[in-house]
């Protein structure tokens, strides 16, 4: 037999995201809304770390129209590469400029780069931020 459903019989403040009760969620359920719109946001787990996670959140977020250039696996193997060439000692201007002749007949905007570079550092190699 299946569940009895019973109608709703509060009509206090919902969240139209998570259908729990906003004066009721406490910092666990607020964590959980956060992380499951992450997830969201970024296409599901896909294996993907916390960093990479992060950093996609904060390229969207800077760069609201990066979808149309690339996908968010795409991103992440640009943003590790920002923070390899960081390492090997090139400079933010010799980043920008090689990843704008590298990128093909479909580059992404100069703005959209400065995010997708920023971002990365911010959440794969910070000890480079005070080059950015």
């Amino acid at each position: 037999m299946a569940p009895r459903v019973h109608p709703r019989r509060d009509s206090g403040p919902v969240s139209t995201l998570s259908g729990v009760k906003a004066g009721h969620t406490g910092a666990f359920a607020g964590g959980c809304i956060a992380v499951a719109l992450l997830f969201a946001a970024c296409g599901g787990g896909g294996g993907n770390s916390a960093a990479d996670q992060s950093y996609v959140a904060a390229v969207h977020l800077g760069a609201s129209d990066i979808a149309t250039f690339r996908t968010d696996q795409q991103l992440i193997r640009i943003g590790r590469a920002a923070c390899d060439a960081f390492r090997a000692g090139a400079s933010y201007q010799e980043i920008a400029d090689r990843m704008g002749l590298l990128e093909g007949k479909n580059p992404l905007p100069s703005q959209d780069l400065g995010v997708v570079v920023t971002s990365a550092v911010d959440a794969f190699c910070p000890q480079f931020r005070s080059q950015v």
